[in-house]
């Protein structure tokens, strides 16, 4: 699989319901932590691997990735708050 092809492919597997900018925001700011720790649930294109994996590894993410995470968790919340 191509370089190009594995991004392109990650990022149609972290696009969610959160607002597009925290969704660019965490791809941009953890894909150099998934790529170092979440390598085989990338493989599989399955964004709830990924994002299980970048879950259970968040501690050893870069603190902008953590930060992104942490934003991207709390848009979400809101959003569920407010439907």
């Amino acid at each position: 699989m191509s370089k190009k092809m594995l991004i392109m492919a990650t990022s149609a597997m972290l696009l969610s319901a959160a607002p597009l900018a925290a969704q660019n925001t965490v791809r941009e700011a953890c894909m150099p932590d998934i790529r170092q720790y979440c390598s085989a649930e990338l493989a599989t294109f399955s964004r709830d691997k990924v994002r299980a994996c970048l879950i259970k590894n968040i501690k050893k993410t870069s603190p902008a990735c953590q930060q992104a995470a942490k934003a991207r968790r709390d848009a979400e919340r809101a959003k569920k708050m407010g439907s």
